[in-house]
């Protein structure tokens, strides 16, 4: 109770009236199975569109994987028939790896910027970092596999050019050309490997694009070099410290003029004040910068790399990287925490005080990926999975960490042990339900009459539909007529028909979209045998003779009691219990007494009328559609004292018209003749 202890006026709010109850959506599906790429711990990805999906897991599987490999059109399927939210889990091959870099080390790369040429002793180049007098190139042409290098001596470099200069008697041999030709500098101590690692497992990951180019964070003038102490030469004075850091290393370029000694030295900050750095290791003299030479300005820039990756339409760049995990822009924490492609699993070289800390590959720019595999079939028990708890479960049971998942499917996975799993998983969770594929014969051919019925002969389930036969569509590389599992199109269906009429409408006499036939063409004899109880298999149907396509004409569950047959009703059910159970949460732990007797039944009367109003609920008024009771004739005395609040609620479903019956006989017609 609230305590009024001085005299004035109290503003309190209460709560009073209904609580509204929010419907929840039942149009978010869960897949699980094997992708091109893409995590395979962690929670199951949220994906809005194929686009979205070949970002995240890449395209398409080849066809060498068993029943495998179909989650992709599954997907494509889901989006094409209006489905608008899946999660992907990923179940990675038995023995799939990851793709890997050899180890990167040493010398900077660069490029030519245009063709050098037989006997040219002057070459333009992309970067002049770490390039000085005295210095040592070597250039490597692989152009039709064939492999040319040659390694010459700068005697000049002019950094407003891009260019640098060598001896006559130097001069190139054979001719470069710019797109096949790459630069490196000489290394005397390559420092420490770069590893670079595909992100995820998979054969993808050797086509994966990685190139290494030098950038810079900070430039400016050097004024000084000073003393930190007496006699220690490492403070520089410059015109400006802005983007100069702790753990930079540092260029210093004192002048573009040719001479025996290199213009170019280095050094690692340790210190930033006010617009001076102080250096790890100190100047042997206090002129060894000379600022202040006749026509000579010494320029101080800091020694960063970019990383940029391509796979499959995705690119990333990662910018000012440093191989010195003290400073913020450390290579390895950068890529790992924001790459979809790239995984870094070398370690920091914290000592180095020369530019050449640089990650190059051997063969240039490009960084050659190797050692990715998709594996081979995984078992059954992979995409069952375990229950590791909250974010590390894997297979059907890492989908329970999703609660907004309603619709699930293991898209092409047909064994009776991964088909029970997931009906497990509906019926343990309650508000799910899943989408089961018919199981091909031995190489891949259609399954007859006799085939669907044995399949469905092993579950007896109202959390679970059958679909029969398979969809064709095209393959993706040849464009030939393909069958594949029809759950990815069917949870697209039902996703439209929630969205479009409401998960009271059964999901049946429906367009099924982007596909190209139907593997078998059942004819109403055969599905005379299939639809009605005790089998209970939804026909997919080719209606195109009479111009109405190929259509879903089947609506039923896998189940034998007669009161669940029907998916909407289940699916009703699930939608009105998930939204219930959310929306009455409030009521936990308030006084268990008329007061709270009434809220509930008002909130959920309101929320019955709003679905009655929808045509979910049979009835011309809302009384003939549902009841709602809470009182004291739902509950006793025993049940309030054990702390029981018990609601009873009736609703009257809509069933779909799944015979439209027309009788119709003759009629003599006339009219008849009255004495007024």
């Amino acid at each position: 109770m609230p305590e009024y202890l001085a005299p004035g006026v109290y503003v309190e709010e209460i709560e009073s009236g209904s609580h509204p109850i929010e419907g929840v959506s039942t149009s978010t599906a869960g897949f699980v199975g094997m992708t091109v790429r893409g995590p395979s711990s962690g929670p199951p990805l949220l994906v809005t569109s194929f686009p979205d999906f070949n970002r995240q897991f890449g395209g398409y599987l080849p066809n060498t994987l068993g029943d495998s490999w179909y989650l992709a059109h599954a997907v494509r399927g889901f989006f094409d028939n209006l489905g608008q939210r899946v999660y992907i889990k990923r179940v990675k091959g038995t023995g799939a790896a990851v793709a890997t870099s050899s180890g990167l080390a040493g010398g900077l790369i660069t490029r030519l910027t245009s063709d050098a040429l037989t006997n040219d002793t002057t070459v333009q180049l992309a970067s002049l970092r770490g390039v000085h007098t005295g210095n040592k190139l070597t250039f490597t042409q692989v152009k039709n596999g064939v492999t040319t290098s040659q390694q010459v001596t700068v005697t000049a470099y002019d950094d407003a050019a891009g260019t640098a200069s060598f001896a006559s008697s130097d001069k190139l041999t054979s001719d470069f050309q710019a797109q096949y030709t790459t630069v490196a500098t000489d290394v005397t101590n390559p420092g420490t490997a770069v590893v670079f690692t595909s992100h995820d497992e998979g054969l993808w990951g050797n086509s994966l694009g990685v190139q290494i180019y030098p950038s810079s964070r900070a430039q400016a003038q050097v004024l000084a070099l000073v003393d930190s102490v007496p006699g220690t030469h490492d403070t520089v004075q410059m015109t400006t410290t802005a983007n100069f850091y702790v753990g930079a290393i540092v260029e210093f370029n004192k002048g573009t003029a040719a001479s025996a000694t290199p213009q170019k030295v280095y050094g690692k900050i340790i210190k930033v004040i006010g617009n001076s750095i102080q250096l790890k290791t100190a100047f042997a003299n206090s002129t060894d910068l000379d600022p202040n030479a006749p026509a000579t300005v010494t320029t101080a820039r800091t020694c960063e790399f970019d990383v940029a990756a391509s796979y499959g339409g995705v690119n990333e760049s990662f910018r000012m990287l440093t191989l010195d995990d003290t400073t913020p822009y450390y290579y390895k924490t950068v890529i790992n925490a924001s790459s979809m492609l790239l995984a870094v699993t070398s370690g920091a070289d914290n000592t180095r005080e020369d530019p050449f800390t640089m990650p190059s590959a051997g063969d240039g720019l490009n960084v050659t990926m190797g050692g990715g595999s998709d594996g081979s079939e995984p078992p059954d028990s992979d995409f069952v999975g375990q229950d590791n708890g909250p974010g590390n479960r894997t297979g059907i049971q890492a989908l329970i960490d999703i609660d907004q998942i309603s619709i699930v499917a293991v898209p092409g996975k047909v064994s009776q042990t991964i088909q029970n799993a997931l009906i497990t998983h509906c019926e343990t969770l309650r508000y799910r339900f899943a989408v089961l594929d018919p199981k091909p014969k031995a190489a891949n051919a259609a399954p007859d009459l006799n085939d669907i019925q044995n399949q469905r002969n092993l579950y007896d389930t109202k959390y679970a539909a059958l679909y029969y036969p398979r969809v064709m569509v095209a393959d993706a590389v040849t464009g030939d007529a393909i069958p594949v599992p029809p759950s990815g199109h069917m949870a697209g269906i039902y996703a439209r028909v929630d969205n479009q009429r409401g998960v009271h409408k059964a999901p049946a006499n429906e367009v099924i979209g982007s596909i190209l036939d139907l593997e078998l063409k059942i004819n109403k004899g055969e599905q005379d045998i299939l639809n009605p109880e005790p089998r209970n298999i939804n026909v997919l149907r080719n209606f195109e003779s009479s111009g109405r396509g190929l259509r879903v004409w089947g609506a039923r569950c896998t189940t034998s009691d007669t009161l669940w047959k029907y998916i909407n009703v289940r699916r009703l059910f699930i939608f009105l219990e998930a939204s219930l159970d959310q929306g009455t949460q409030w009521a936990v732990f308030e006084p268990n007494d008329e007061p709270l007797w009434a809220r509930l039944r008002q909130s959920v009367s309101n929320f019955l009328t709003r679905v009655w109003h929808d045509g979910a609920l049979q009835g011309a008024k809302a009384e003939e559609a549902f009841f709602v009771k809470c009182d004291r004739t739902t509950m006793t005395q025993d049940d309030i004292d054990n702390g029981r609040l018990i609601m009873l609620i009736g609703v009257a479903p809509v069933k779909p018209a799944e015979y439209v019956i027309l009788r119709i006989g003759q009629w003599d017609g006339g009219s008849s003749v009255q004495e007024l």
